[in-house]
């Protein structure tokens, strides 16, 4: 008893720093940003047009663009990973304990970006803009619905990869999420994806 009582002793003093400097962050001020594609075509070989995906980003990219880490949602998650739209929001991004200036993914070393997977079903939030079967089809003007085409983990991973390299980045410092699944994307020159089952 001794023993787990020194244990859990050590264990919580070594949080106490880092948990005090959290709290001294204060909030972080997000904003949504929206990456669009003219079209894109899934793994199974079907079009869609005017593909928009939701993302938003904390940090600063250093010279070489090699300080970036990409943030993956769980299923029925969203970008909104760490920080609020506006200080006055009650709830911060999910996973906002870890993910901001002096954190453990910290946003003043790390240019943290995090990114809506395509057709996020989350449309009923104000702040998510992805494409997905409640979009508007441009070809008829009404909701995809059933339509739309069926999509896969790799299309998730080829449309983020595309956000990434519209942003300059080449290679990902880390790709981190919260959902089994997760993405290694691996390089020499390039971000290629791979997916892997932990």
């Amino acid at each position: 008893m001794r023993r787990w009582l020194f244990a859990a002793g050590g264990l919580l003093s070594a949080f106490a720093l880092p948990m005090s400097a959290i709290a001294q962050t204060g909030d972080l001020i997000v904003e949504k940003k929206t990456f669009e594609l003219p079209s894109y075509t899934t793994v199974g070989g079907k079009t869609i047009k005017d593909v928009k995906v939701g993302w938003q980003a904390a940090g600063t990219l250093n010279a070489d663009r090699s300080n970036a880490i990409l943030i993956t949602h769980f299923f029925s998650g969203t970008s909104h990973a760490f920080g609020k739209y506006k200080a006055e929001d009650k709830v911060a991004g999910y996973w906002d304990a870890i993910i901001g200036p002096g954190k453990v993914i910290d946003t003043n070393k790390y240019y943290v970006i995090s990114s809506d997977t395509l057709v996020n079903l989350n449309t009923g939030l104000p702040n998510v803009v992805t494409t997905g079967p409640a979009s508007i089809d441009p070809d008829t003007g009404k909701r995809y619905g059933m339509s739309f085409p069926v999509v896969s983990m790799r299309d998730f991973v080829n449309v983020q990869k595309a956000l990434v390299e519209s942003l300059g980045i080449r290679r990902l410092k880390a790709v981190m999420g919260a959902s089994r699944a997760r993405c290694r994307l691996t390089s020499g020159r390039r971000a290629i994806p791979t997916w892997s089952r932990s």
